[in-house]
């Protein structure tokens, strides 16, 4: 019995109208030639290895790591005295 609404609407789902595809990539695009394939062997892996200098990697993110944490600690300041941030202390609780 739960099947009878499936089997009456399925009909219909083969007559809903599909935009056109071909419509969206331009002649120049469709007549654009294959690119050439060539196997994996022959692309160099050592390029991926010589942008990445493991000592170079450190370094930065320990730069990083520095700047964001200066950076925190003048947030968390917030440019109060100690005076006026005990008074918003006293106030919050």
């Amino acid at each position: 019995m739960r099947l009878a609404p499936l089997v009456l609407v399925l009909p219909f789902a083969a007559c809903v109208q599909f935009p056109k595809i071909d419509d969206a990539t331009d002649q120049a695009a469709r007549d654009a030639a294959y690119p050439k394939l060539i196997p994996l062997d022959t692309i160099p892996q050592s390029s991926a290895q010589d942008l990445t200098d493991q000592q170079e990697v450190q370094e930065s993110l320990e730069q990083r790591v520095s700047s964001l944490q200066a950076r925190a600690a003048r947030l968390r300041s917030g440019g109060l005295t100690p005076e006026e941030r005990a008074r918003l202390d006293d106030k919050v609780e």
